[in-house]
């Protein structure tokens, strides 16, 4: 058994392990978006700046395990862990729900060079180098799927930063899976996934 075929395996069973997620109000939290997180991610979660994730039509249950891991420190951010460090478990499933209820904007590509070599590492992997493809978890269509996130339209340097994170093991909160992915991809292939996903619909 091939080793991408055991990352592949590993994936399925997380997704298909019990996602139990606090149902939140989306209605309660647009005071809370506009005052604490807009600045940041955009009113309505589109954020125009490149180094910030863009948060509308992600996916909820993701959004809110993240939300936790920055509140609880397993995920480790500057900006982010003294923001959401006082908020309440019904504050973080509201805005879970709000920013998963806005639409997605399109992403901005930067290298368009670079997209028939991101779509392929996207849907089919790299098998010289054990790297599975992306839409096992992420979708063909970059939604994702429950705890795997939507990577359709995000931004690139966003993207790239969190690849950077993952290959030097300080992403703790994120699966083994994509730690083992980024830490064999090449600079050009994570430049090249990171564009596709971002002109993704």
């Amino acid at each position: 058994m091939t080793s991408q075929t055991l990352l592949r395996i590993a994936a399925l069973a997380i997704l298909a392990s019990p996602l139990v997620a606090q149902a939140g109000d989306a209605s309660k939290a647009i005071s809370l978006a506009g005052n604490l997180c807009a600045s940041c991610h955009g009113e309505d979660g589109n954020s125009a700046i490149p180094n910030f994730p863009k948060l509308a039509g992600q996916q909820v249950v993701y959004l809110l395990r993240e939300l936790k891991d920055y509140k609880s420190g397993k995920r480790q951010n500057e900006v982010m862990g003294p923001l959401v460090s006082g908020l309440a478990d019904d504050d973080l499933a509201n805005l879970a729900a709000f920013y998963a209820s806005q639409k997605p904007a399109p992403g901005t590509v930067t290298e368009p060079s670079l997209l028939p070599v991101g779509k392929t590492l996207y849907l089919k992997g790299n098998a010289a180098s054990d790297i599975p493809s992306c839409e096992s978890c992420h979708e063909v269509d970059g939604s994702g799927s429950g705890k795997f996130p939507r990577v359709a339209g995000q931004n690139v340097e966003y993207l790239l930063e969190q690849f950077r994170l993952y290959a030097a093991g300080k992403r703790n909160n994120g699966t083994r899976v994509m730690r083992t992915i980024a830490e064999r991809m090449s600079e050009k292939e994570t430049r090249a996934v990171s564009e596709y996903m971002a002109s993704m619909p």
